[in-house]
């Protein structure tokens, strides 16, 4: 059964690279494509032959918005299919299928995308069918983890069950974090419990290599398979240049018992590692929608938007020969940040594989490369590759306007040291107020360690943050690292900063611009009393801001300690000939 020219085909989510792809394949099946987006112009508008662009309340924000907007646009035009692109339209879509009982939508039944979605019953279902997965454990409370934390071994990867978190009102796009020691592991998990419970797993070390499918009635029609190159971050995250590859029999088998137990119905990719000196792999998760890296697909002819359509409207998936091995695609915006990460060399390599500069080099080559493709860049299709380059461009422009404002401050915060703008306002000060942001590390630090001092010369100090739950101690390894130093941090607690405190106070210390910013936001007359304490003039020249050191290895709070208690003495010596005085 062929299909006719014209069909009305509506693409969601076109603000992402995937949508442009979808919109570029059915354009050239003849069909009539408009496309969606929460975003204002969305880079799959601009293809040539979209017939309309449409906007819609964020998914994610305005959950009932977005849902309200679809079923009224629906029913005052007709669409032959709508085709959600990520899970952030997919999810509520899935949630309210009896609301558009009379659309049609191209997504599979709701038991088997709510495997999917759900990555602990995703991880389940793989071990049941012999599928070799991460050793993992969920957790749903702190007391959950602090049962099982002994058993872990590090680096431990700390996945949301999942990746799109529901609640009143919209939802939130959890992201996969790594934690190297059980301060980190603690951090990860108190944030992200809040939105539901976390999948901890062992770290595989292995290629990132994705199985991309469509399945009819959960029977593999076709498959196709490409190998990560680029990921941003380097930890691992979204691949920004990949290869296409030949499918391997043991990661297609696989997903075939994962295909067949699902009865799954669409597209879909099975995410692996797969280890090439082992050859063991294990299964990170699959993606019950579209994915990332569909250009590539579509670079290589294998047509994956063109199969849905046919599967969605016939009930069959058409015969497709194969596809070009050897094809790379990269994501041009995505993969400068690449390179600009690689030449920081700011990257964690416990986990990340870090190239060397001259592979860097080398690698620029594959820009020559006959079988070179961008994800967006087409000749054919122009204009969406010229936005995109024009976007790149301004934020680069954008980054760049901010780095300068951004070390123009840090240089006068530096500046008001040395001449002794600081030293004159300390000694004037009959109050000193200590900021950051929790107020468990930093400030705190620093309000511990000059307190007594200024007290005898009847200047009052103290410390807050802008967190809002007060009363916390401070922070247990800052502690240890304090008393070690000989100094007792037990009686420390946080406190939140307040207009009065900030009104009482004649100067006020913080530890990044950032905490400068929101204060001077806020209230533009506080700028000349807000000095940053890592400016200090030192003997090696230090960074002017003090990072935090929340959920780092101990090193990093040893640190920030020495960085404090140093900046500290230029204040005690102030204190200290107003106390002679």
């Amino acid at each position: 059964m062929s299909l006719p020219d014209g069909l009305r085909i509506l693409v969601l989510d076109a603000d992402m690279v995937p949508a442009l792809t979808i919109a570029r394949s059915l354009l050239q099946r003849k069909c009539r494509v408009a496309v969606a987006s929460h975003a204002e112009s969305p880079l799959a508008g601009y293809s040539r032959g979209v017939q309309a662009v449409y906007r819609y309340p964020d998914p994610l924000a305005d959950t009932a918005g977005f849902l309200a907007w679809l079923a009224e646009h629906c029913s005052s035009r007709h669409y032959d299919l709508v085709i959600p692109v990520t899970e952030r339209s997919l999810s509520p879509l899935s949630s309210s299928r009896e609301r558009f009982a009379n659309v049609k939508i191209a997504m599979p039944s709701a038991e088997s995308l709510e495997l999917v979605l759900d990555k602990s019953q995703t991880m389940s279902l793989a071990d049941s069918l012999g599928v070799p997965v991460p050793s993992g454990i969920t957790v749903s409370s702190m007391a959950d983890l602090a049962a099982v934390q002994d058993t872990l071994h590090y680096p431990v990867v700390l996945k949301p069950a999942r990746s799109i978190a529901l609640r009143e009102g919209g939802a939130s796009h959890l992201q996969v974090s790594y934690a190297f020691d059980p301060a980190g592991l603690i951090a990860g998990c108190k944030h992200a419990l809040g939105f539901g419970p976390v999948l901890l797993q062992e770290y595989f070390t292995g290629d990132g290599v994705g199985v991309e499918l469509i399945a009819r009635s959960g029977e593999i029609a076709f498959a196709f398979q490409h190998r990560r190159l680029h990921e941003v971050p380097l930890t691992g995250g979204g691949s920004s240049l990949r290869v296409s590859e030949p499918v391997n029999a043991e990661l297609l088998e696989a997903a075939r018992r994962l295909v067949k137990a699902l009865g799954w119905n669409g597209v879909a990719m099975a995410e692996f590692k797969l280890n090439r000196t082992s050859h063991e792999y294990c299964l990170m998760e699959i993606n019950g929608r579209f994915w990332g890296s569909l250009p590539l697909a579509a670079a290589a002819g294998a047509d994956f938007p063109s199969m849905l359509l046919e599967l969605e409207l016939t009930g069959s998936v058409p015969t497709v020969e194969g596809y070009r091995n050897g094809v790379y695609c990269r994501l041009l915006s995505r993969d400068l940040m690449w390179y600009e990460a690689v030449l920081r060399g700011g990257e964690d390599a416990r986990i990340a594989h870090v190239p060397s500069r001259w592979d860097v080099v080398k690698g620029l080559g594959l820009f020559l490369h006959p079988r070179h493709r961008f994800d967006v860049q087409s000749l054919r299709d122009p204009r969406p590759g010229l936005v995109d380059l024009g976007r790149i461009v301004g934020r680069y422009a954008q980054r760049l306007g901010g780095i300068i404002r951004h070390e123009w401050f840090l240089f006068r915060q530096r500046r008001a040291w040395r001449r002794g703008e600081v030293t004159s306002a300390l000694a004037r000060a009959n109050s000193i107020l200590f900021l950051c942001y929790g107020n468990i590390n930093r400030s705190a630090l620093a309000d511990a360690l000059v307190g007594g001092y200024a007290a005898d010369s009847g200047v009052s100090v103290c410390s807050a943050g802008f967190h809002p739950e007060e009363g916390r101690p401070a922070d247990r390894v800052m502690r240890e690292v304090a008393a070690e130093a000989g100094l007792d941090m037990r009686s420390q607690r946080s406190s939140m900063l307040t207009p009065e405190l900030l009104a009482g106070s004649d100067i006020i210390f913080v530890m990044e611009k950032r905490h400068y910013d929101r204060l001077v936001v806020q209230s533009p007359t506080l700028a000349g009393r807000i000095f940053l304490l890592g400016a200090h003039p030192s003997e090696h020249r230090q960074p002017a801001e003090i990072e935090d050191p929340f959920g780092l290895p101990r090193e990093a709070y040893e640190y920030c300690y020495s960085r404090i208690a140093e900046a500290i003495d230029h204040v005690k010596a102030v204190v200290a000939v107003r106390s002679a005085e």
